[in-house]
């Protein structure tokens, strides 16, 4: 019984912490959804970032 107990408290434990993933996914996402600047930035950082920090290997 007490293994069963364990158990279920870790689940609930995983769930719980699945639920406020999830939960700060969505706000995120609406967040990022009202900033208009937003899908500009991120093609800019992947530009720098196809650049290289550091400039091209050797």
């Amino acid at each position: 019984m007490t293994v069963l107990i364990t158990i279920l408290r870790y689940l609930v434990a995983i769930g719980g912490m699945a639920f406020v993933a999830w939960l700060a996914w969505k706000l995120v996402n609406r967040q990022e959804a009202k900033d208009r600047d937003f899908q500009r930035k991120l093609d800019e950082d992947d530009a720098r970032a196809a650049k290289g920090r550091f400039g091209p290997p050797r």
